[in-house]
């Protein structure tokens, strides 16, 4: 039986997300009420119809725990601590680079794999998409909602755990420098304002120390209340972001603690169509721990 057939009748949906227009090219504006990259998300029925595709690999950020006791059949697992980079010196980069590369390697990933990344309703997902993107893999797409979209359209799941067998050859990405931002970049945008800072932790986290000029959108405002991660329309969030300042006619640097609410920032931006954006991976915890760097309350 094909993994396909392990999914109720319900799954038969349209693609609500795939089918909105496609980005526009030769410099066409995308409408306000469309996705530029409606090809990065990735919806349940496509997701069953590809579930035996050796060339698809559908990755959860989730603990361990959480995977076991349900996933969607035939996934691997991984999640955001270890993944972690929270220094943006370049030695740092590099190993970081080359550990990353040896865990895709490890969850059966390739160059020419289209990866399928969902979370357990974190809204975190997109911290493993900037990581591709970092490395630029072409074809990564994230389940818009999480596993609980997937299991409200009537999609089946296994428990236990992961299984994934290692990929033939090890993975060997192109490090894309611009997705990622550096402490010299931050410390210019701070002072002088070439780039807008986002600050994409809570307001209280934000209150009580931040990097000097950023404007505060936590990450989860991206999401539709009460939805277990799924992103608002994209009219919405054009206005939200068009209220605090953030333009895609300049530069957006987004950050938060360590880089993981803040790729969700970077992901939501790019998607809409924002061409100059860089994560702040090392984010707030490496600013914070030079005493002599300027903070704001």
């Amino acid at each position: 039986m094909r993994r396909r057939d392990l999914l109720i009748g319900s799954l038969a949906l349209p693609f609500t997300r795939l089918g909105r227009g496609a980005a526009q090219s030769g410099g066409t504006p995308v409408p306000g009420d469309q996705w530029a990259h409606p090809e990065w998300f990735a919806e349940p029925t496509w997701i069953a119809d590809h579930l035996d595709d050796p060339a698809v690999r559908i990755i959860a950020l989730t603990p361990p725990d959480d995977f076991a006791k349900g996933h969607i059949p035939g996934a691997a697992r991984v999640d955001w601590p270890d993944l972690n980079l929270t220094d943006s010196a370049d030695a740092t980069v590099d190993k970081w680079r080359g550990d990353i590369e040896k865990r895709l390697t490890d969850l059966g990933v390739t160059t020419d794999s289209t990866v399928v990344i969902y979370d357990g309703g974190t809204f975190y997902g997109a911290r493993l998409w900037w990581i591709l993107d970092q490395l630029s893999h072409k074809d990564k797409r994230i389940l818009d909602g999480g596993l609980g979209a997937w299991t409200k359209a009537g999609g089946t799941t296994e428990t236990g755990a992961a299984q994934p067998a290692p990929a033939s050859e090890p993975y060997a990405g192109t490090p894309n420098e611009a997705t990622l931002a550096r402490l010299d970049e931050v410390e210019k945008a701070s002072e002088t304002g070439p780039a807008a800072l986002v600050d994409a932790r809570t307001a209280d986290e934000y209150a009580k120390g931040r990097i000097p000029g950023a404007v505060n959108i936590p990450f989860l405002d991206n999401a539709k209340p009460n939805s277990g991660g799924t992103w608002k329309s994209p009219v919405d969030l054009r206005a939200m972001y068009a209220a605090k300042g953030v333009s895609p006619d300049h530069p957006v640097i987004p950050y938060c603690s360590t880089g993981v609410r803040s790729a969700n920032t970077y992901f939501t931006l790019k998607a809409l169509g924002y061409e100059q954006v860089k994560l702040y991976s090392a984010s707030y915890a490496e600013w914070s721990a030079d005493p002599k760097r300027p903070v704001e309350k």
